[in-house]
């Protein structure tokens, strides 16, 4: 794997396993505004922006529903007990821990919200001062794949492109970092992507 100057990584389903809690999330979001979401269909929920996976679903379109449903979102992101739901991923403390002893600079690009990633980070004891850097879905007006987030991390870390990857776990992510032009890292720990055309990796010990 070649080696970079600046990692920067996706959340949900990269650094921690959020598939309990965002199940939790969408079930009961969906059911607010009358909608019942199969387990099946929640991983593809954590990979698309709302508003497409909203209309995937054939929510109601009216602005007062969905209004409803990203307040409750909102208000369940907050929830301590949601927070509780997510869980490690054996390979993420000694992949941060080594990347960041490497002199690495590291931050965390997602479409989550800043003070749940940080409640998420200090409920599973990852270091915050891993990160130079995070940015959420209130730090750019669009969202992946658009991608606005990449740049807005590089435009804060006060560099250009040259020596940074993007580690994500979706084709979203990689559309971002492709857009962004920085080098994407497909993390497929599930086996979903045996034919993409992105370098894939199957844990973050493959990035050292």
């Amino acid at each position: 794997m070649e080696e970079f100057d600046v990692y920067l990584f996706d959340f949900d389903g990269t650094l921690v396993d959020s598939h309990e809690s965002l199940k939790e999330i969408f079930k009961r979001a969906y059911k607010a505004v009358g909608v019942d979401v199969s387990d099946d269909y929640i991983r593809r929920l954590m990979r698309v922006q709302l508003q497409q996976g909203y209309k995937e679903l054939n929510a109601p379109q009216d602005e007062e529903s969905f209004h409803k449903f990203g307040e409750e979102i909102i208000r369940l992101l907050d929830d301590e007990e949601i927070t509780k739901l997510v869980t490690n991923y054996d390979d993420v403390h000694q992949a941060l821990f080594v990347l960041h002893s490497m002199g690495k600079k590291l931050g965390i690009v997602t479409s989550n919200n800043q003070k749940h990633v940080r409640d998420v980070l200090r409920h599973l004891g990852i270091d915050e001062n891993y990160f130079s850097i995070i940015v959420g879905n209130k730090e750019t007006k669009k969202h992946k794949p658009n991608p606005d987030p990449i740049l807005k991390a590089l435009e804060l870390l006060n560099i250009s492109t040259d020596g940074v990857c993007y580690v994500g776990d979706g084709l979203d992510d990689m559309s971002c970092a492709v857009e962004a032009g920085v080098y994407p890292i497909l993390l497929d720990r599930l086996d979903e992507y045996g034919d993409s055309n992105h370098i894939v990796i199957k844990t973050l010990e493959e990035l050292y």
